[in-house]
């Protein structure tokens, strides 16, 4: 006779509480056994492209405010230059943008791969299976649950790593350029205080 577990209400839905922090670090930490596993080799790799990508695409940022000053001179030779420049750039762009994208897909059968296995340890240690399968009505076809799951939580994952990566140092790189356009801005508001105090304390 199966035994009724703590099935969840029908109006409950999944909640970013304590729980869940819990159980995602307990994931984390399968993900990612030690430092130099080979995930998280994987995952420093990842972070290094991604960065080096948000730079070059900086760079391309810049390109056609140049382009206003090698046309305004007529500048022949300073044109082929940029132009050679702006080519290289977007072809090295789109080269790491290829790169990142297969390091997350490497993630991806790397991180189910092992999230697989951990679940299937713990799946057949005991009676576990027997319990689930049988004993338990509220869990259904915890063999499915553990192909289709794990594969959907590793490939949202891989998906959104390079994103969650790169999120904190863009935040943290653009408010340090806010923040130094403001001071400039102050600069210009008051340089003519600034002039005429610098000019009274020479007097």
């Amino acid at each position: 006779m199966a035994v009724p577990g703590p099935a969840l209400g029908a109006g409950s839905r999944p909640r970013l509480d304590l729980q869940f922090l819990q159980r995602f670090l307990q994931i984390l930490k399968v993900l990612f056994p030690s430092w130099s596993s080979q995930n998280a080799l994987m995952f420093l790799t990842l972070l290094c492209l991604t960065l080096l990508e948000q730079l070059v695409i900086y760079q391309v940022g810049l390109i056609p405010s140049q382009y206003y000053g090698v046309l305004g001179n007529k500048d022949l030779k300073g044109f082929k230059t940029l132009t050679f420049l702006a080519v290289m750039l977007i072809f090295l762009n789109s080269t790491l943008k290829s790169f990142d994208q297969f390091t997350c897909n490497l993630l991806y059968v790397s991180w189910r791969k092992d999230l697989t296995e951990h679940l299937h340890c713990l799946y057949f240690r005991g009676r576990v299976y027997y319990t689930l399968n049988v004993l338990r009505d509220d869990i259904d076809n915890p063999d499915q649950r553990i192909s289709q799951d794990v594969e959907r939580f590793c490939r949202q994952l891989s998906s959104m790593a390079s994103k969650l990566i790169v999120s904190p140092f863009t935040l943290i790189y653009y408010t340090y350029q806010c923040f130094q356009r403001f001071k400039h801005m102050q600069i210009r508001v008051n340089a003519e205080p600034a002039a005429f105090y610098s000019r009274h304390q020479h007097l």
